[in-house]
């Protein structure tokens, strides 16, 4: 039998408001427990005595479930809904983190993150999906500026959440309670939220070879990479940095790293005026340079500069991110857009959130996390040069 699929009218914003609230608390339940694993870095490691380039390779294995399946789910969209997958998603990311709080072995960790990142790949292609669902063509502007505020405030109060769990529990009972607290939204979810009851196209790759060798790809592949990068791997390792090697304590620590994320959405949202008045090219120059030079103060100050360095580093990533999907959009025609995503964005975030909080782990272990804050300056100034070269105009 041919599948049919429940149609659905987009609501006016008004009506649309709560549900998209609703799939914000998703994206936002989403993007917390991803971020919790920064702060809960420094209790793992405590038990299990790892080095740092073992603890830091959790990430390594966590993003590579993650790519997985963002790209595996414009697969799974041509079988199930957006709606289905997004509840799939955050229950199974629930119970993931519920499994790792039983975890007593580096393989176990292995596999709960690894089932992790698996499940929480599925949401975004489905979350956008489902947001364009609910309202109409005039209100998208809108309903995304809602929906990209859950990664913001997720990485600002992660480590609230970790410290406040932690007066009460261990590391194993923060995950145990935030798994449980997922599942449970999870089927509140299934049960009251409205739209994403579409399947997703076909993926074609009859386009794939001309993307992979378009000169655009590749500027925009080292941007985002290098932007992604900027905005995730310092955010991972700092904890490890400051308890172990700036002698802070846990609660120093992780207040430290949420006051540096405090202004980043308002730096995001005042980067499409701020391009008006510079230019894109002179607003990602300017970026890129003062997120090498805070990187070059973190590698080398000490005291309240280094604090100063930790808080203002994750500001210019904020602003590159909308700069560079203006880019985005000028480099591809429409039709294009959701496979160049496709097929670059599970790489971007392998590297960005998995490779290089991993390389900076080895640089502690190694050299110093100085070191490792010294090379990612270096690699960041290096990035520059993709500014200079002309983009394929076909």
């Amino acid at each position: 039998m041919p599948r049919t699929t429940i149609q659905h009218s987009a609501l006016p914003f008004r009506s649309a408001f709560p549900y998209l609230c609703f799939l914000a608390l998703i994206f936002y339940v989403n993007s917390v427990e991803r971020a919790l694993l920064s702060p809960l870095l420094v209790s793992i490691q405590e038990e299990f005595h790892f080095s740092y380039t073992l603890t830091t390779s959790l990430l390594v294995i966590r993003s590579l479930g993650f790519s997985l399946s963002l790209f595996a789910n414009s697969f799974l969209a041509t079988h199930f809904t957006h709606r289905r997958i997004i509840t799939a998603s955050i229950f199974f990311v629930g119970a993931s983190f519920t499994l790792l709080s039983t975890t007593t072995t580096y393989l176990q960790l292995q596999l709960g993150l690894l089932f992790f990142g698996l499940s929480a790949g599925l949401y975004f292609p489905s979350g956008m999906a489902m947001l364009a669902s609910l309202v109409k063509k005039e209100d998208i502007s809108k309903a995304f500026s809602i929906h990209e505020l859950a990664p913001n405030l997720g990485f600002i109060t992660a480590p609230f959440i970790v410290e406040i769990m932690l007066s009460f529990t261990d590391w194993r009972g923060t995950m145990r309670y935030m798994g449980i607290a997922a599942m449970l939204l999870a089927i509140l979810f299934a049960l009251t939220s409205k739209g994403g009851y579409t399947h997703g196209a076909p993926p074609r790759f009859s386009t794939v070879k001309r993307i992979l060798t378009k000169r655009n790809t590749w500027i925009f592949f080292t941007l985002v990479g290098i932007a992604l990068t900027l905005e995730t791997a310092p955010y991972y390792v700092l904890p490890l940095f400051l308890v172990d090697q700036q002698n802070m304590t846990s609660a120093e620590a992780n207040n430290l790293l949420a006051m540096s994320r405090l202004a980043t959405p308002l730096m995001a949202l005042s980067a499409g005026f701020i391009s008006t008045i510079t230019g894109v090219k002179p607003l990602l120059f300017s970026g890129l340079l003062l997120s090498a030079v805070s990187l070059a103060l973190m590698a080398t100050a000490h005291g309240t500069l280094l604090s100063v360095a930790i808080i203002a580093q994750p500001l210019f990533p904020a602003i590159l991110f909308p700069v560079i999907f203006m880019v985005f959009s000028d480099f591809f025609p429409p039709e294009e857009q959701s496979l160049v995503l496709a097929i670059t964005m599970p790489f971007v975030g392998f590297i960005g959130s998995g490779i290089m909080p991993n390389f900076l782990g080895y640089c502690g272990d190694i050299f110093s996390f100085e070191t490792g804050f010294g090379i990612l300056s270096a690699l960041t100034i290096a990035s520059i040069a993709a500014l200079f070269i002309t983009p394929a105009s076909d």
